[in-house]
């Protein structure tokens, strides 16, 4: 069937046959060859960038909890909160009595809320700073931002030392 053709004519074929085969080869082959390897390229590079998130994940973690210890326990609701600084001031001191106790106070904003805490104690100098203190390194349900020493008169007798503490909580809003 070829004898009759040229080898001049026979290699061109051969050409065209193979530029051909070529290009089904590829199409078939080559090219999902090529998709796939640069595919895994760049799963590669996620991964790599994965693993040098995770410790930065590590670090916000401990990050949170730090933050928690800082500004106080989060997930609680608001009125067992304040009673548990009414708990703590009983428990926790001799002498001293509570003078007034305002209503919580919150404020919301974008992604948190604050609640804020207060409370007036009378008592001993040295007695309301011991329960300041105890608060400071005890109490982790809030914490306190503001204390205020004053003095007040009652009936022009007698100076009666008053402790105002202020105590916030930070919760995420999300």
């Amino acid at each position: 069937m070829f004898n009759q053709y040229s080898y001049k004519f026979k290699f061109k074929f051969l050409i065209v046959f193979f530029i051909i085969l070529s290009i089904a080869a590829y199409r078939r082959s080559f090219s999902n060859l090529i998709l796939l390897y640069k595919e895994n390229i760049v799963q590669r590079e996620k991964k790599a960038l994965m693993n040098n998130q995770t410790p930065n994940i590590k670090a916000l973690s401990t990050q949170v909890a730090r933050l928690d210890k800082l500004i106080g326990k989060e997930g609680i609701e608001k009125e067992k909160i304040q009673q548990e600084i009414i708990d703590f001031s009983v428990k926790n001191s001799s002498g001293i009595s509570i003078n007034d106790l305002q209503p919580i106070h919150n404020f919301v904003y974008d992604d948190y809320q604050v609640y804020t805490y207060q409370v007036d104690l009378t008592g001993g100098y040295n007695e309301l700073l011991d329960l300041t203190y105890k608060f400071e390194k005890q109490f982790d349900f809030s914490k306190i931002i503001s204390l205020t020493f004053y003095t007040d008169k009652k009936n022009s007798k007698k100076e009666i030392l008053h402790l105002k503490l202020i105590f916030q909580n930070y919760e995420n809003n999300k």
